[in-house]
């Protein structure tokens, strides 16, 4: 037994060199004579080791048994089943744990080639004072000898000094946890004593070699692989970590049990200046550099009797712990005991249940429907059977309809549409009769049922109350089929479904890089290096996704308004008061319950060893109401709540002033020809170029003040340009402005010859690669990076030039002049999945932050693994939008519906 476990820890305490060094061991007995096994070395040998090397390591040795012990020692040593050496009161101690400490600094000056004496100089150790030179002698595992030159201005420090720092620390561990324990402890809280009962029970069972000591060091975690290559968080074992618990205490009858406590070291100022550290720059603000230690710890120990015992131990080196972070401090409890985690589950199950009633209700209905439609209700109504529709569609909009044969079955439709589509002036193919249910209801033309045939069928229709009225706009039935329905919409602009769903990938793909490449890269150096390809320009300029989303908007609100108010017969006043009530009431339920999980739920679905809920949780708590007014961008910007959200208060705000330029061109409808019609037109004009020019100037602005973007000061940037209105309305402007057009063109066919449409689509191709792509320019391996000036013109025209792009897209695929590309924007299945990017958009950074903060180890950073991880995203936040959609969406916007009617 004491065989293995003497191999499991050598194993666990250098487990990066297991599989290239062999050793074998021979374990002895109380007479001295090896036990029957193949080893190669004998037990006298071993023996003779032992004594060599624990002549060569007192130091060492009587450091780890007591720190404050520095009187010499003559040891005398025999050996026992237990291959522990036992002396004198007055010598020192060789214990398995000293004998793997030996074992462990050997291997780490072999790995690393830094074993130094204390009689080595060099020509930079011999110009420093001699106090200097012998508080460098003391310091262990040669961190002095190291580093004390450097930080005195000789030699060269890099990450590679670092590395030799940092796994030095391994072996002098059990010393450094000596620090937590006092031989005094009259002075101590009763937390500090308990604390320090127990590390001493953990250092006096890890020499003994007890289990749960040993995982307890196994769970610890250790520098590694890849520190040069920037991994700097060193993972132990989260779960094993929990899971250790010790023999109960016969004395106290208590028991030691682990916790991961994680501790942030900030390397010395000369390391951080030299890699850029500590002045809160790059991408997205990133933090300054840290290495974080992942230990475990007995659970009765803090974060501040932690962060004290090894600073007393770094600060010899000029190494500082930034903070300490221990799980037990910041777990949440039971989520019974949180009244706001059990409102979310009550309010989420009260949901679910009207959805259930309200599916159940709406089959009901259904079931009692199909059963009174397969019997005649009067002998005087026509059995009209309907067997197949074919709908040509020409310039003048005429419908024919072919009449079938009865079905015997009863009254069972059986449409056949063959659709043309013109573009923009038949934007969804041919207009589809309105449905009831399953069936088709003929308004005008086809056969009808005689007038007194349809009052017999009204009297006999079933009368519902309000209630269920209220339940069925929540069935999951109806809703489902509207969501996952493929019919086109009358007057639609298909493609848009298309370009929604692919910029919400593109949305995904750029977050999915940035927060695996900031967090938990095991080779962040070589993720970098990546974002200096040609192809990757892409992803960095990923921002553009959600510049594609305001041309949208832009486009709809415009078109949409202008197509409601002349069916309307002119503008109205409560068409302005439908027109805001409609956009709150479209995205603030939704924003708001989702808001609410995420603050007071999620904490309680997760768990990490820094896991204390949202990073943001906080501010949730103390600011969530400025997003649900939409001003989260302006007021308190850095204290947001569910930081994306920037973009729906842009949005919102851009909404909210849009109907400064859709007024007028309203009003112009009813003047057309007139002086007074050309004046409002202009008006509508003029006030969206001055959208369009106050997003230029402020932009360029901004940018050549702080000479910023979002991978150069990024935190800057994000709360200075990016998620300002004003400088983001610019795209907002050129998407009211195609809506304007599409509008008044409706009716007019676009003559352009093959020629102009070729250089057209080659300037928007030219374009769209000089937007994605010239960024390559400033992030290249070897390039000096842009200036102030480059800078500035790009960060104030990529994105307008980008809105014009997609614009042109747009417009060539309403009047049916983009072949393939508008063939593939439209693809039917495109819209179900457009109908759900609202909630993706919502949910996908849940997901991403959500994994990322409770991660339990490295991953090694590859655009396969990212693209892999990518789709899963993607189908997670499509499935749970879904859910939302069910739960939460489409029932508030059918309440809408039914309040209004």
């Amino acid at each position: 037994m004491e065989f293995i476990r003497l191999c499991i820890l050598f194993c666990v305490l250098q487990r990066t060199h297991c599989s290239n060094t062999t050793v074998t061991f021979t374990t002895i007995d109380s007479h001295g004579s090896s036990l029957p096994n193949s080893s190669s070395l004998g037990a006298s040998e071993i023996t003779d080791a032992v004594k060599e090397a624990s002549s060569q390591t007192a130091a060492s040795l009587s450091n780890f048994s007591d720190p404050a012990n520095t009187s010499p020692t003559q040891p005398t040593t025999t050996t026992s089943p237990t291959t522990t050496m036992t002396t004198s009161s007055n010598t020192t101690t060789l214990t398995l744990g000293s004998f793997l400490s030996m074992l462990i600094n050997t291997f780490v000056s072999t790995a690393t080639n830094s074993t130094t004496t204390a009689n080595t100089t060099s020509p930079t150790t011999s110009k420093l004072p001699d106090s200097l030179l012998t508080m460098a002698n003391k310091i262990p595992g040669g961190m002095g000898n190291s580093l004390l030159p450097l930080l005195m201005g000789g030699g060269s420090i890099d990450l590679e000094t670092i590395t030799r720092v940092l796994k030095s620390l391994v072996p002098q561990l059990p010393s450094i946890l000596r620090g937590l324990t006092q031989s005094n402890t009259s002075g101590l809280t009763a937390d500090e004593r308990t604390c320090s009962e127990d590390v001493d029970t953990y250092l006096n069972d890890l020499v003994q070699g007890k289990m749960w000591a040993l995982s307890m060091f196994d769970a610890s975690g250790k520098p590694a692989t890849s520190i040069l290559e920037g991994a700097t968080t060193f993972y132990g074992n989260f779960d094993e970590c929990l899971d250790v618990i010790s023999e109960v205490d016969q004395a106290t009858g208590r028991q030691v049990k682990g916790d991961t406590c994680v501790v942030s070291i900030l390397p010395p100022p000369q390391l951080l200046g030299m890699m850029g550290g500590g002045n809160g720059g790059g991408m997205l603000g990133a933090q300054p550099m840290t290495f974080n230690w992942h230990l475990c710890l007995p659970s009765s120990c803090g974060s501040r009797s932690v962060q004290g015992a090894l600073q007393s131990r770094l600060s010899q080196v000029n190494l500082k712990v930034a903070r300490v972070v221990c799980h037990a401090e910041i777990k949440s409890g039971p989520v019974s005991s949180d009244s706001a985690a059990v409102g979310a589950i009550v309010l989420t199950a009260i949901l679910g249940c009207l959805v259930i009633v309200g599916s159940a209700l709406d089959m009901s209905i259904r079931a009692t429907k199909g059963r009174r439609d397969k019997v005649p209700v009067s002998p005087r109504i026509d059995a009209v059977r309907l067997t197949e529709i074919c709908t040509t569609f020409n310039d003048s909009a005429e419908t024919s309809v072919t009449n079938g044969n009865i079905d015997t079955n009863g009254l069972i439709w059986k449409p056949h549409l063959n659709f043309q589509n013109d573009g923009i002036d038949n934007p969804a193919g041919p207009k589809i009769q309105e449905t009831n249910g399953a069936h088709f209801v003929y308004p005008n033309g086809g056969q009808q049922l005689r007038s007194a045939d349809k009052q017999h069928d009204n009297k006999n229709k079933p009368k519902l109350a309000v209630w269920q009225r209220v339940l069925l706009c929540f069935s999951a039935v109806s809703n489902g089929e509207k969501i996952l329905s493929v019919k086109r919409s009358p007057a639609s602009i298909t493609c848009l479904h298309g370009i929604r769903v692919l910029s919400i990938g593109w949305v995904i793909l750029g977050h999915t890089y940035l927060y695996f490449i900031m967090s938990n890269a095991e080779n962040p150096k070589a993720a970098m290096k990546l974002m200096q390809g040609f192809s990757f320009q892409i992803m960095i300029n990923a921002t553009l996704s959600v510049d594609s989303f305001f041309v949208l908007s832009g486009l709809l609100v415009t078109y949409l308004f202008l197509k409601e108010t002349e069916k309307a017969g002119g503008l109205k006043v409560k068409h302005m008061i439908l027109y805001y009530v409609h956009r709150f009431w479209r995205l603030t339920p939704t924003y708001a319950y989702l808001m609410f999980i995420y603050t007071f739920l999620l904490t309680y679905l997760a768990d990490g060893p820094t896991w204390a809920g949202p990073y943001d949780k906080k501010n949730c708590e103390d600011y969530c109401w400025t997003s649900l007014v939409y001003i989260n961008n302006v007021y308190k910007p850095d204290k947001q709540c569910m930081a994306w959200g920037w973009y729906l208060a842009n949005d919102m705000q851009f909404y909210v002033i849009a109907p400064l330029a859709l007024i007028p061109w309203a009003l112009s409808s009813r003047r057309m020809g007139t002086t007074a019609g050309k004046v409002l037109k202009a008006v509508g004009v003029f006030v969206v170029l001055g959208y369009l020019i106050c997003s230029v100037v402020t932009t360029a602005s901004l940018t050549h003040k702080y000479n910023t973007d979002l991978f150069s000061n990024g935190a800057l940037y994000f709360e200075k340009v990016y998620q300002k209105p004003w400088c983001r309305i610019g795209t907002f402007a050129i998407g009211m402005m195609l809506g304007y057009i599409l509008h008044a063109m409706k009716q007019h066919e676009v003559k352009m010859s093959p020629f102009l449409q070729g250089v057209g689509w080659l300037l928007a191709l030219v374009a769209a690669g000089a937007c994605t792509l010239a960024t390559y320019d400033a992030n290249a391996e070897g390039r000096p990076g842009w200036g102030v000036e480059a800078r500035t013109a790009h960060e104030t025209l990529y994105r307008p030039v980008w809105g014009l792009v997609l614009a042109w897209v747009i417009f060539m695929c309403c009047k049916g002049k983009a072949g393939i590309v508008n063939w593939m924007l439209s693809w039917d299945w495109w819209q179900p999945l457009s109908r759900l990017t609202y909630g993706a958009y919502l949910i996908h950074l849940m997901f991403i932050l959500t994994e990322t903060s409770t991660a339990r180890s490295l991953i090694y950073f590859t655009s396969g693994y990212i693209v892999y991880r990518f789709f899963g995203y993607v189908c997670m936040s499509y499935i749970f939008s879904f859910l939302l959609a069910i739960l939460v969406e489409a029932p508030l916007l059918q309440l809408e519906k039914l309040v209004l009617s």
